[in-house]
C-alpha cells in the first residue's frame, strides 16, 4: 500500500489550508487564529497567514479586551473600520493591529459546532493594511470560515477521545503551539466565568490599572508602546504598582531627555513570562543607578534585570515572572 493512501492531513495544515482560501477569495492582508487557553484565562494568537513577523506569538490577550477578547466575551462579530482612529482610548488593547500594521479588520468567534452551549475554541480575525468597508457579504465569509474551522475542532477532539490509551507514554500528537481541541474544549468552559468577572472589574472603576495609566502617559510624551502581553493588566494591584514603579523610572528616563525612536514593548517571552524592553538613543548613558529608587519593587518581583549598550541604541530589559504572580493570587 503506498503512503500516499494512508497520509492524514494534520490538524494545523487543515487550519491553514482554510486560511489560505479565505485570505485568496477575499483579497486580505491578513489572516490568523487566536486560541483561548483556559490556565490563565487568557486568549494567545497560535497561527497567522501574512504576518510581518513572529511577534504576533508575543502576545497574550485578556478576556473582554481588543479585539479577540471582545469577540470572545460577546460572541458576535466585532468590525474596525479605521484603526486607531476608531479606539483611541484602547489603542493598547489593540496590540494584534499595532504589530501587524492593521487599518481594517474583522473578528468572529470560532465555536463548537457540535456542543450545545456552543463553547468557544476561539477568535478567526481577518485584516486589511489599508482602510477597507467590509460588506455583509464579506462578514458571512468570514463567519463561514470560522464554523469550517469549529468543525475541524471538533474532529481532532472527537479524534483524541477515542484513540486515549491510558497506557501509552509515547509523545503527544500535538505540537505546544497548537493546542489539541481536546485541551480547548475543556479551558474554553471558563469563557463565561472569565467575561462575569472582567465586568465586576469594570463595574468597580478599576478598568484601567496603574500599568495602563503609565503606559498611556508614555504614549502621550512620544514613546511608541506596545502592550503585547496583557496578563501584567490582571495581576494583584500591588504586583501592577510596583510594575508601573519600574516603567516609570523607564518613563521619566525618556521625557527628561527625548530619546529618539524610543519604543517600550511588554510582551511574552518563549518561558511564558512577561519581558519589558525600551529601546532608545538616548543623551547619556544608562546605569544600575538610575534604577536605585526602585530597587526594593525589582526584587520584590524577582526580576530578572539587565542593561545592554550598543553602539547607536541602549535596552533596559527585565523579565517579569508573570505566570508565579498568577499563581500567586490564587493564595490570598
Amino acid at each position: 500500500m503506498s503512503n500516499e493512501s494512508t497520509y492524514q492531513p494534520t490538524l494545523q495544515q487543515r487550519v491553514q489550508w482554510e486560511l489560505e482560501g479565505l485570505k485568496r477569495d477575499m483579497e486580505l492582508d491578513f489572516a490568523a487564529v487566536a486560541l483561548a487557553d483556559g490556565n490563565y484565562r487568557d486568549i494567545y494568537w497560535r497561527f497567522a497567514l501574512g504576518a510581518n513577523s513572529d511577534r504576533y506569538k508575543m502576545i497574550t490577550v485578556r478576556m473582554g479586551r481588543g479585539m479577540a477578547g471582545k469577540v470572545l466575551q460577546g460572541k458576535h462579530p466585532h468590525v474596525v473600520t479605521a484603526f486607531p482612529e476608531e479606539v483611541q482610548d484602547e489603542v493598547l488593547e489593540y496590540p494584534i493591529f499595532l504589530v501587524e500594521s492593521l487599518r481594517s479588520g474583522v473578528g468572529v468567534s470560532v465555536d463548537s459546532m457540535t456542543d450545545n452551549r456552543r463553547k468557544a475554541y476561539g477568535v478567526l480575525l481577518v485584516g486589511q493594511r489599508s482602510r477597507r468597508e467590509f460588506s455583509s457579504d464579506d462578514i458571512e465569509r468570514v463567519q463561514s470560515c470560522a464554523g469550517a474551522l469549529g468543525r475541524l475542532y471538533d474532529d481532532d477532539y472527537a479524534g483524541c477521545c477515542s484513540s486515549v490509551n491510558p497506557t501509552d507514554s509515547g509523545e503527544p500528537a500535538h505540537s505546544p503551539r497548537q493546542p489539541s481541541a481536546a485541551q480547548l474544549s475543556v479551558k474554553s468552559e471558563t469563557i463565561t466565568e472569565l467575561s462575569d468577572n472582567v465586568l465586576e472589574w469594570e463595574s468597580s472603576g478599576q478598568a484601567v490599572g496603574p500599568i495602563l495609566r503609565l503606559l498611556q502617559v508614555a504614549r502621550s510624551a512620544g514613546v511608541t508602546c506596545e502592550l503585547l502581553d496583557q496578563r501584567v493588566t490582571s495581576l494583584a494591584l500591588e504586583r501592577q504598582e510596583e510594575i508601573a514603579s519600574i516603567l516609570e523610572v523607564l518613563v521619566k528616563m525618556c521625557t527628561s531627555s527625548p530619546p529618539v525612536d524610543a519604543q517600550l514593548v511588554i510582551g511574552q517571552e518563549k518561558t511564558g513570562n512577561t519581558c519589558v524592553e525600551l529601546g532608545s538613543s538616548l543623551l547619556y548613558s544608562l546605569s544600575q543607578e538610575l534604577f536605585q529608587p526602585v530597587m526594593e519593587q525589582i526584587r520584590s518581583l524577582k526580576c530578572d534585570f539587565e542593561i545592554v549598550m550598543e553602539k547607536s541604541k541602549q535596552t533596559v530589559r527585565f523579565i517579569v515572572p508573570t505566570r508565579r504572580l498568577l499563581d500567586e493570587m490564587h493564595w490570598i
